[in-house]
C-alpha cells in the first residue's frame, strides 16, 4: 500500500529506495528538486568527487530541472538515460567488446538516429549467407531493385528493438505488422521475414563499422558491459551514490534492468505515472514502473493536481480510474470543457475568437500538426512523402539536396535558423567555406519562398537544379512522382524538433502546461477515450489523457463529426459542453 504524501513532503530516510506514483499536474518536478537539495544537504556519503545522478526523459526536462536547481547544480548529473550511459559506460569502456561487435572506436562521436539507407539495405540483403532461399514474389532482385519492396523493408527496420530474454540475454525483436507499405497495406511475407530477421545483427555491424551508434546500441553496449564486468557498475555506484530517475513510465526493459544493477549499491528513486506512457513505439513498457521492485523500497503517492482547473480535473478523473486527483481545493471555473464539432480550420477559428489569447493545439500526429501550422483545411498528406521519396528516386544526391532543402526552409519558417543552417552545411561537406554558403542559400530560399511554395515538387526540383548540378529528372515512373506531388505536401512531413510554434505534437508537448489547449482529434472514434476509456491497455487513449491534462484553465476537443450514439454517452459527463459550428 503506498503512502500519500504531498509534492512538499520531506523523507527523511534518504538512503532508501523509493518509488512514487503520481498523476499530471502533481508537482513531481517539484518535489524531485526539492528531494535533491535535502539529499545534498543531509547525505553523509557524498563527498567532493560523488554526485547525485539525476536522470530524466528529454533534453527539455533537463533544462527545466537545471533552471530550478539554480547553484546547487554542480553536484548533480543531469541527463537522459541515453547521454549518462554514453558518458559513464560506453565512452570508457565499449572497447573491452568492440571486436565481439566489429565497432569502429576511433570514429564514435557520439549517438543519434540513424537513418537506414536504400544502399544498406541492398548490401545486407545482396550479402545474405542464404540468398537462395529468397523465392518470388521477394527475391533478391526484386527486393533489392523494387522501390516499393524497399519502402516495406525500411519500414519494417525502422521498428528494431531490443528485448531480454528469460535468461537475461538481449535479442533482436521487429514489429513485422510494419513490413508493408502503408498506402496500399501490401507486406512483405512471413517466410522472406523469417530469414532476414536472424541477420539484423549483420546489418547494424555494418553501421557499427562506421562508428554510428543508435539511442538503443548505447543502451545495448551499456547492458553488455555491465553485466560482463561487474566493476563498471561498482565504479558508477561510487561515483553517483544517489540516482533519481523521472518519468520511469517511459523506460524500458533494458532500462530497468540498468537501474537495478545501480540499486545494488547507489540509493535508487523512479517517479512517473503509468498513465502517462506514451512512448510505446520506441520500446516503453508501462509494466517497468508497476512492477518495478528493490530490497525495501518505499512507495509513495501523490493525488493533488495543482495545474489544472476543478472542471479539467473533474474530466481527468472521469478518464482513469486507478488515480483519482484531489479535486476540491482546485480553482473552479465557468468555463467547462468543451467538445467542439466541425471542420479542423473551422474549429480553431471559432475556438481562437472564444480565447482571444495563446492558444496551443496539439495533435496525435505530426503531418496533422503541421497542416494546422500552414492553416490548409484539408490533410492532402496521406503518407510521410520524404520516406517515400527515399526509395523511389534512385539519385542520392537529387534526392538529398531536395530533401534537406525542405528541411532547412521548414526549420527557418520556425525561427530555427542555426538548424536550418547545420542542415544545409551537409551538403557542402568537402567545402572550406560550407557556413559561409549555407547561409547564403538559405537566403537565397527564403527571399524565393513565394516562387515554389505552390509548386509542384518537379517545379522545385528545376529551381534547386540553378544552385545544384544533379541529375535532372526527365521521365519514367520517377517524373510522374514529382509532378504528382507537391513541395507543401513534403513540407507538411517535415519533424520540426523543439517545435516552440502554437502547433505541436502531444508527444512534444509531454511535459509541459499552457492555459489554453485546443486537442485535435482526426475521426470521431478518437473520442473513445472518454466515453470508453482504458488507459491501462490503450496506449492511444493515454496519449489523449496525456493532451488533455496538459491544460490549466480552458480545454477544448476538435472532432469534425458527432453521431448521436456516441453524443449521448458525453451527454452523461455532466462537464463537458458539446458546441456545433
Amino acid at each position: 500500500m503506498a503512502m500519500q504524501i504531498t509534492s512538499e513532503t520531506i523523507i527523511e530516510n534518504i538512503d532508501q529506495h523509493f518509488k512514487i506514483n503520481a498523476g499530471p499536474g502533481a508537482g513531481k518536478t517539484h518535489w524531485l528538486i526539492n528531494h535533491i537539495k535535502n539529499v545534498l544537504h543531509n547525505s553523509t556519503v557524498l563527498g567532493k568527487n560523488k554526485k547525485i545522478a539525476c536522470i530524466t526523459y528529454t533534453n527539455n526536462a533537463v533544462e527545466t530541472i537545471l533552471s530550478r536547481l539554480g547553484c546547487c547544480a554542480d553536484k548533480i548529473e543531469i541527463s537522459t538515460i541515453h547521454s549518462f550511459l554514453y558518458n559513464n559506460v560506453i565512452k570508457p569502456y565499449v572497447r573491452f567488446i568492440a571486436m565481439d561487435y566489429d565497432l569502429n572506436v576511433k570514429d564514435i562521436d557520439g549517438h543519434d538516429d540513424i537513418e537506414i539507407s536504400a544502399k544498406w539495405i541492398k548490401s545486407w540483403i545482396e550479402n545474405h549467407p542464404d540468398k537462395s532461399k529468397f523465392k518470388h514474389p521477394y527475391s533478391v532482385n526484386q527486393l533489392t531493385i523494387l522501390p516499393d519492396n524497399l519502402q516495406r523493408i525500411k519500414n519494417w527496420l525502422s521498428s528494431v528493438y531490443y528485448s531480454i530474454d528469460p535468461e537475461g540475454e538481449i535479442t533482436i525483436c521487429t514489429d513485422r505488422k510494419r513490413a508493408r507499405n502503408f498506402d496500399n497495406n501490401i507486406a512483405i511475407n512471413k517466410q522472406t521475414l523469417d530469414l532476414l530477421e536472424p541477420f539484423i545483427i549483420n546489418l547494424k555491424k555494418e553501421y557499427w563499422k562506421k562508428g554510428l551508434l543508435s539511442h538503443d546500441d548505447v543502451l545495448f553496449f551499456s547492458y553488455q558491459l555491465l553485466s560482463k564486468y561487474p566493476f563498471i557498475e561498482e565504479i558508477l555506484s561510487a561515483k553517483y551514490p544517489y540516482c533519481f530517475i523521472d518519468e520511469f513510465q517511459d523506460s524500458n526493459p533494458i532500462q530497468t534492468r540498468i537501474v537495478k544493477m545501480l540499486g545494488k549499491r547507489s540509493t535508487i528513486g523512479i517517479i512517473g505515472d503509468r498513465a502517462q506512457s506514451i512512448y510505446e513505439f520506441q520500446g516503453a513498457d508501462v509494466k517497468q514502473f508497476d512492477t518495478f521492485e528493490l530490497p525495501d523500497i518505499m512507495n509513495f503517492e501523490i493525488k493533488d493536481n495543482k495545474r489544472s482547473s476543478f472542471e479539467i480535473v473533474k474530466l481527468l478523473n472521469c478518464i482513469r480510474t486507478d488515480l483519482k486527483q484531489n479535486e476540491e481545493n482546485n480553482i473552479r471555473s465557468d468555463f467547462l470543457p468543451q467538445i467542439v464539432v466541425g471542420e479542423k480550420l473551422d474549429t480553431y477559428r471559432k475556438v481562437k475568437e472564444i480565447v482571444n489569447e495563446e492558444l496551443i493545439v496539439l495533435s496525435y500526429s505530426n503531418i496533422t500538426a503541421n497542416t494546422m501550422r500552414h492553416k490548409i483545411a484539408e490533410t492532402p498528406v496521406h503518407i510521410n512523402y520524404i520516406e517515400e521519396l527515399k526509395t523511389t528516386d534512385s539519385s542520392n544526391d537529387r534526392r538529398n539536396i531536395i530533401i534537406k532543402t525542405i528541411n532547412a526552409i521548414e526549420l527557418a519558417k520556425e525561427c530555427k535558423y542555426k538548424e536550418a543552417i547545420k542542415t544545409l552545411e551537409k551538403l557542402y561537406l568537402r567545402d572550406t567555406c560550407k557556413e559561409k554558403k549555407a547561409l547564403s542559400l538559405l537566403q537565397l530560399l527564403l527571399n524565393d519562398y513565394c516562387l515554389y511554395k505552390d509548386a509542384t515538387l518537379f517545379e522545385f526540383h528545376n529551381y534547386l537544379n540553378k544552385y545544384f548540378h544533379f541529375p535532372r529528372v526527365t521521365k519514367g515512373k520517377i517524373k510522374t512522382f514529382y509532378e504528382g506531388h507537391t513541395y507543401v505536401q513534403f513540407a507538411l512531413c517535415i519533424n520540426i524538433p523543439d517545435n516552440m510554434s502554437c502547433f505541436k505534437t502531444i508527444h512534444k508537448a509531454k511535459g509541459a502546461e499552457f492555459d489554453n489547449v485546443m486537442l485535435v482529434l482526426e475521426k470521431e472514434s478518437d473520442l473513445d477515450f472518454l466515453v470508453s476509456p482504458d488507459l491501462m491497455n490503450n496506449v492511444d487513449h493515454r496519449v489523449y489523457y496525456v493532451a488533455v491534462s496538459r491544460a490549466k484553465n480552458r480545454l477544448f476537443i476538435s472532432v469534425p463529426t458527432l453521431l448521436n450514439k456516441i453524443k449521448e454517452k458525453l451527454n452523461t459527463l455532466s462537464f463537458i459542453n458539446i458546441v456545433h459550428i
